[in-house]
């Protein structure tokens, strides 16, 4: 077998075993809670100072902070470019789905089954591919003056390349969870 027809067969073992772990509605509903809170971790990076004011200091009702809270999912495609946005909404999806199947992994198998770094890596490059001043394009920026590059549109789309990074790490980090996933599967007879 050539080796690209070997690769598309593991591609589809993988994936075929790591819809099987969404068949399991804890796993769906892990996944979408996930999926929140990595990107409003991702979103909520550029104002953690007013976010800390509204949460422990704001007089205003609990339900209004919540509301406050979740406002900034409705305005993602109206502080971000459209495709700074785009990627933020898909490594959050895929964060999730990274998030779910490594609980799937870690229930039926241990520590010693989980590939590593592509997970953390992918998120730690999303934070920063999401603008966040305070913890990623302000490390960059310094940086990128001394090469003579100071302008922030520059800033910005190395952002974007920054989030595109880290979802091609979870896509990677999903595979292989899909492949240790399927290994269970067949391993201890689950359906």
């Amino acid at each position: 077998m050539s080796w690209p027809k070997l690769w598309l067969l593991k591609l589809k073992i993988s994936l075929r075993s790591a819809l099987k772990v969404f068949r399991r509605p804890a796993y769906i509903v892990l996944a979408l809670l996930t999926t929140l809170v990595a990107s409003g971790s991702i979103l909520w990076s550029l104002n953690l100072d007013l976010l800390r004011y509204i949460i422990f200091e704001a007089p205003i009702s609990a339900l209004a902070k919540v509301d406050f809270f979740f406002d900034i999912y409705k305005g993602v495609y109206t502080d971000f470019s459209s495709a700074q946005s785009t990627l933020v909404v898909i490594f959050s999806v895929l964060f999730g789905i990274n998030l779910a199947l490594l609980v799937f992994v870690l229930k039926h198998r241990g520590f010693k089954a989980i590939p590593k770094k592509s997970g953390a890596g992918g998120f730690a490059l999303a934070i920063i591919g999401g603008g966040c001043i305070a913890c990623g394009t302000s490390l960059i920026a310094p940086l990128l003056a001394t090469f003579g590059a100071s302008a922030t549109p520059l800033i910005r789309d190395l952002a974007t390349v920054f989030t595109f990074i880290g979802s091609l790490l979870i896509i990677y980090s999903i595979y292989k969870l899909g492949a240790v996933c399927s290994y269970i599967f067949t391993s201890q007879d689950l359906t």
